[in-house]
Formats: C-alpha cells, sequence, structure tokens
C-alpha cells in the first residue's frame, strides 16, 4: 500500500474533497462527521464528492453504494423478505465492517448515518480491490 493509499492519507483526502465540494474548513469534518446530518449536505453535493473521489483515487464511484443511498430501501427489503439484515448488508455493502453495521442498525433510528469514514472505507475496499483506472498523470 503506498503512502497516498494507506487508510489515514484516504481519509484525509476524504475530508478534503467533503470540504472544497461544501467550502468549509477541512478541519471542522472528522472521520466520525455524519455527512447528512452533521453537515449542510444536498444530495447535489454527494455527486460532487462522487466526481472527486473518481478523480483524486481513480475509482468508478458507486453513489448508491458510497452513500449509502438506498439502505433503508434495502432494509425494508429485507425485513418483508424475513432476512438478516446484516447479511443483506454485508452484501450491498461490503466495504463497511461488521461493528459499523451493527452501529448503523442501532442508530438508524437517529437519522441519515452516512459518515466520513464510511466514505474513506468504500475508497479503500475500492483500491484493495484493484477498481482504480490508470491514475491521471500530475507531471506538468
Amino acid at each position: 500500500m503506498t503512502q497516498q493509499t494507506a487508510p489515514c492519507a484516504v481519509t484525509e483526502r476524504v475530508i478534503g474533497i467533503i470540504a472544497e465540494v461544501l467550502d468549509i474548513p477541512p478541519h471542522t469534518i472528522t472521520p466520525e462527521t455524519r455527512v447528512l446530518r452533521d453537515l449542510e449536505t444536498e444530495s447535489i453535493d454527494l455527486l460532487e464528492f462522487g466526481v472527486g473521489l473518481n478523480a483524486a483515487f481513480g475509482i468508478p464511484v458507486a453513489d448508491d453504494t458510497v452513500f449509502l443511498t438506498s439502505l433503508r430501501v434495502h432494509l425494508e427489503e429485507a425485513r418483508h423478505a424475513d432476512a438478516d439484515p446484516y447479511k443483506m448488508m454485508a452484501g450491498r455493502y461490503p466495504h463497511l465492517s461488521c461493528d459499523r453495521v451493527a452501529c448503523i442498525l442501532r442508530t438508524l433510528d437517529d437519522g441519515p448515518v452516512l459518515s466520513v469514514q464510511d466514505i474513506a472505507d468504500y475508497v479503500l475496499h475500492a483500491l484493495r480491490a484493484g477498481q482504480h483506472e490508470k491514475a491521471p498523470s500530475h507531471a506538468g
């Protein structure tokens, strides 16, 4: 793993992308910051985050997966099918740890659950899976 793709570096870059899109100081954002609940984020901002992630890391961005946009729909489908919500989430959101899935399920009623770290974990998962495109050259 290169220095650029080390977990801390990825998280810091994700914070930078979010700060740039929302025009807020990066130091006001932490990995635990909930993107939709703690920040004034609109749906158009999520699209811009996706573009920024693609440009910064050269990964394909599946908006529904990275931003958990259909999480509640998937959980409702699992409930109607009498399926295990943990297994459903593991299949649809493989970048989330078991502990994070448990936390999301515990706090779902409090409002939107997407955190900055969830986005960083998506990026790390994509990079580890080799889903990055050829990195753009920054040579001048």
